[in-house]
């Protein structure tokens, strides 16, 4: 055997083991729990906003997901073995008080469209998963949008947790920082003057804009921030008042895994 040939089945061996190696690896890691300072997890978040009875009805892809695909999504997700887990708990583990499974995520929905209410809630009640919904203050009750009447009646699930999206649906990064901040708290007083006190408080961006000091500020005021930059979270840089949220639209669950390691390679 010419020794070209030898050196090539060498490195196709070696690959090969290298392979195998990482695939048995994971397969005994796959469901192990970690605490923050243990292991650099990936932690997507993927976002939703309305979901809609059927494909017909997508006008926006970017805005709408059909039931049929979400119930996939979420299925597949579990069957994955991913433990979807709540902002609460992404606080604990945070500040070292739980463990997390390798393979965790959250899920999000914007803006409070009545799909929320109508089509996904049996979704959720069906795979026993928590779900954060941000509302827009000055939406809530307008035709396309929940009322009070149905996002209560969500939060009393006890799989829902009900959060701010800010008084209206404006550009932060454009928005004077007082009056900004200002705005989000008096978002936040009229869900807890509705659903009673909060244990932590959330506020999801429109349209993922800001500035560095509106985000200073709204720390100051507690408030944990998301932004929605199609970035993955890492256990290593996990800044609660930064977090990253991808789109999960109509992919496929192997589409989703693939752009999150796409992306957790990208933005690393």
């Amino acid at each position: 055997m010419k020794k070209s040939n030898k050196i090539i089945i060498g490195i196709i061996t070696t690959i090969i083991l290298i392979i195998v190696a990482f695939a048995t690896y994971e397969a005994i890691t796959w469901n192990k729990e970690y605490y923050i300072s243990e292991k650099n997890l990936e932690i997507p978040i993927f976002l939703y906003h309305d979901i809609v009875e059927n494909k017909e009805q997508i006008e926006y892809d970017y805005m709408q997901t059909d039931k049929e695909t979400f119930e996939k999504q979420i299925k597949g997700l579990l069957k994955l073995g991913y433990k979807i887990i709540s902002y609460e708990d992404l606080v604990k583990y945070k500040n070292g008080e739980i463990p997390i499974k390798k393979h965790t995520c959250l899920v999000d929905f914007d803006d409070g469209y009545e799909g929320n209410y109508k089509i996904a809630l049996d979704i959720i009640k069906k795979y026993n998963i928590p779900v954060s919904i941000y509302v827009i203050d000055n939406c809530v009750g307008k035709e396309g949008y929940m009322n009070w009447e149905q996002i209560k009646e969500l939060d009393e699930t006890g799989l829902v947790t009900i959060n701010t999206h800010g008084k209206e649906h404006y550009n932060f990064d454009q928005k004077e920082t007082n009056e900004a901040v200002q705005d989000v708290e008096y978002a936040h007083s009229q869900i807890e003057e509705h659903l009673g006190k909060k244990q932590i408080k959330v506020f999801t961006y429109p349209c993922g804009l800001t500035k560095e000091e509106t985000r200073r500020e709204l720390e100051n005021a507690g408030f944990i921030q998301n932004l929605t930059d199609n970035k993955i979270n890492k256990s290593k840089e996990l800044n609660l008042y930064g977090l990253h949220r991808c789109y999960a639209l109509e992919d496929n669950i192997w589409k989703m895994m693939l752009k999150v390691k796409y992306r957790s390679i990208r933005y690393d």
